[in-house]
């Protein structure tokens, strides 16, 4: 009896808080259309790849075929050497992993993949194809699919919640793992129970929730939201030297190819409805944390407190860095990377 009450009032607490951060959208909406009412719906054409997408030196462009979707991936390295598979978060692309790809080719078969949805990857029109265990599921099929046993598996943001559990339920499929602000789910929650802030934080999941309205938001202004995301004083990139304005172009280009952004929301409209992760045995791989600490998302507390879920981790800060930690610091990321594939080969 306690349960279904408690589970009652959890279902309450989250369509209260879909309602306030829906009004807090609805407002933001207003807000853009009223201040630029001329160019709000203004949209580049975009119709040609961009150039940078094109630039060899990243890799080869293949697909392949896993959970009966046609992913897209870029490759790196001979085919033979163990796998490192990147997995991106929202709102990137496998562009997101382009100062890896290249770096870790020598002694890897390096592949950044597209999710399902996300850029030339196939995607699947209905919310139902974006629920949590088939995303997993793709992830299960991939590694397979490339024509490996297991990988090193690195993943950010939305790849690290899709990682996190594979690592967990399929450890034969994981060697290492490399995760990057992106908590364990375990960790997020414990974390929210005792932390307000982290709570506030994830507005924007509640928010997603809506229907059309995110899809506005993330359009409108000629994709504005992606200049706020990457490039404002508080969210974006603080070391903004590789990330220039063709940068940019290119992820406005990936996103402005249609049901893109609507794609990319399933991934949150699905996950409210996700059932309770349930494994509860710790991870014994070995796991690398590396925590953008200026990360105003998910609140840089939680980086330390994955000694709950891994018996065998390493956690590394970097200061001055953001959300998006692989594209804001890309040396030292790479460099906690190696010492840790290193140290753990020794």
């Amino acid at each position: 009896m306690a349960n279904c009450v408690t589970r009652i009032l959890l279902r309450v607490m989250i369509y209260l808080f879909i309602i306030f951060w829906g009004s807090f959208g609805v407002a933001r909406v207003l807000w853009q259309f009223l201040w630029h009412p001329l160019s709000f719906f203004h949209q580049k054409k975009r119709e040609v790849v961009p150039e940078i997408l094109l630039d060899s030196s990243y890799g080869t462009h293949k697909y392949v075929t896993a959970n009966g979707i046609k992913f897209h991936y870029v490759a790196n390295g001979t085919e033979g050497k163990p796998l490192m598979l990147f997995l991106h978060g929202f709102p990137e692309f496998w562009f997101s992993w382009r100062f890896q790809l290249l770096e870790f080719s020598r002694d890897y078969y390096t592949v950044a993949v597209d999710l399902r949805g996300y850029g030339d990857t196939e995607r699947p029109a209905y919310k139902k194809d974006y629920k949590l265990e088939l995303l997993i599921q793709d992830i299960a099929e991939l590694i397979p699919a490339l024509g490996y046993k297991s990988c090193v598996l690195v993943a950010h943001d939305w790849g690290g919640i899709l990682a996190w559990r594979l690592v967990q339920s399929r450890p034969e499929l994981v060697d290492r793992y490399i995760a990057m602000n992106i908590p364990h789910p375990k960790v997020y929650w414990k974390v929210c129970k005792s932390h307000w802030k982290q709570l506030l934080a994830s507005w924007y999941i509640f928010m997603f929730q809506l229907p059309y309205l995110p899809e506005l938001l993330m359009r409108c202004r000629d994709y504005i939201f992606l200049n706020q995301l990457f490039l404002s004083h508080r969210m974006g990139i603080k070391n903004k030297a590789g990330f220039s304005t063709e940068v940019l172009e290119a992820f406005k280009y990936n996103f402005s190819q249609p049901g893109a952004c609507t794609a990319a929301i399933n991934y949150y409209r699905n996950l409210l409805n996700t059932p309770r992760h349930r494994h509860t045995e710790k991870i014994e791989k070995p796991v690398l944390v590396i925590w953008g600490d200026d990360d105003v998302a998910i609140i840089k507390r939680l980086a330390d407190k994955h000694n709950i879920v891994a018996t065998n981790l390493t956690v590394k800060h970097i200061p001055n860095c953001s959300h998006w930690t692989q594209q804001d610091c890309p040396d030292l990321v790479n460099q906690y990377m190696q010492e840790f594939l290193q140290n753990d080969a020794s």
